[in-house]
């Protein structure tokens, strides 16, 4: 079975019901299985009221299956900021560690 890690910005438009990421979590779901990093909950958690959160984590919670971070995780997410970090290039520390989540899973 195939696994998807899907990003916090495709669960907004999820949420706020937009078509196209509606189609594209049904098609995941029934492809294989879906997983989101626990960084998302924070992400989508400090968008929201607590009313809206209330609404919307459910829904979430019910499509996704969430990934702690590992050490293995944040090793290769410290390397992945150090090695771009040399080149210059500076990276969102959550997505570096979101990226290395799909890359480890």
């Amino acid at each position: 079975m195939q696994k998807f890690l899907v990003d916090t910005n495709v669960w907004i438009d999820f949420l706020n019901k937009r078509e196209n990421a509606i189609d594209l979590i049904n098609k995941l779901t029934q492809t294989g299985e879906v997983f989101s990093s626990i960084l998302t909950i924070i992400e989508l958690r400090a968008g929201w009221t607590d009313e809206k959160s209330r609404h919307f984590l459910p829904i979430f919670y019910a499509q996704t299956k969430i990934i702690d971070i590992s050490i293995e995780i944040a090793e290769l997410a410290g390397r992945f900021l150090q090695v771009y970090k040399t080149k210059g290039i500076s990276l969102s520390t959550v997505d570096t560690i979101i990226g290395s989540t799909a890359i480890m899973e």
